[in-house]
């Protein structure tokens, strides 16, 4: 797929190891990795330093999803742009089909999701499968981010959403339930909800997945 016209980009903030593994994972396909760094102490810019396909960009953490995503976004050259954060990964599946999902009319596809557990099963709730993320889109100046709100959660602009068409068995794994402790979890979901205020439900159901009601299923072959 090197004819693949897809930057992949991500934030990140002293997580090089994560993100060590994302690159492993996209850059078979990926024409560039865009990475902003919010201020990283660890390795992270000499590993994204090391390798020509990723450009390394550093932008203060100011604490808006919404701003450091758009940062990623600003300077991609790539046709399509497949943002992901840095505990998520491409499924095989995914991986290949996005060069027809990179062609025909769709402008802005939703990926569906999996919340992984552990490395061989995910969790299925009304919040966690179906999950449905805007992802993968074309790179135009109005596919971004508002940073009128949050600064948690970023949302797109209404006029973008209306558009999005959902991409049907192919999976993004997402690896934050899997990568922390829950009381790692119980910390993140109390911050969000404190610099959030009114998204404490939100926060509850996706990162204490154990309280609600739930199935644990095998991955399989699924992704």
């Amino acid at each position: 797929m090197s004819e693949l016209e897809l930057s992949v980009t991500v934030s990140c903030w002293n997580r090089a190891r994560q993100l060590e593994g994302l690159l492993e994972n996209v850059l078979p396909f990926a024409k560039e990795v865009v990475v902003v760094d919010g201020g990283s102490e660890d390795d992270t810019a000499a590993l994204c330093r090391a390798e020509p396909k990723v450009r390394y960009l550093e932008r203060p953490w100011d604490g808006h999803f919404a701003k450091q995503k758009n940062a990623t976004f600003e300077p991609a050259t790539g046709e399509w742009i497949l943002h992901l954060d840095v505990d998520e990964r491409v499924g095989p599946k995914l991986a290949a089909a996005l060069p027809r999902l990179c062609r025909g009319w769709t402008r802005f596809w939703r990926l569906p999701m999996l919340w992984l557990v552990d490395d061989a099963h995910y969790v299925k709730s009304a919040k966690h499968f179906p999950c449905p993320v805007p992802r993968l889109f074309q790179n135009r100046p109005e596919h971004r981010y508002r940073e009128d709100e949050g600064p948690v959660h970023p949302r797109f602009p209404k006029a973008i959403t209306r558009r999005m068409k959902k991409a049907k068995d192919v999976y993004l794994l997402h690896y934050c339930l899997a990568w922390a402790s829950r009381e790692e979890l119980l910390a993140k979901a109390a911050d969000y909800a404190r610099r959030e205020p009114g998204s404490e439900d939100t926060n509850r159901a996706y990162y204490l997945w154990w309280e609600g009601e739930h199935e644990v299923l095998p991955l399989g072959g699924l992704a």
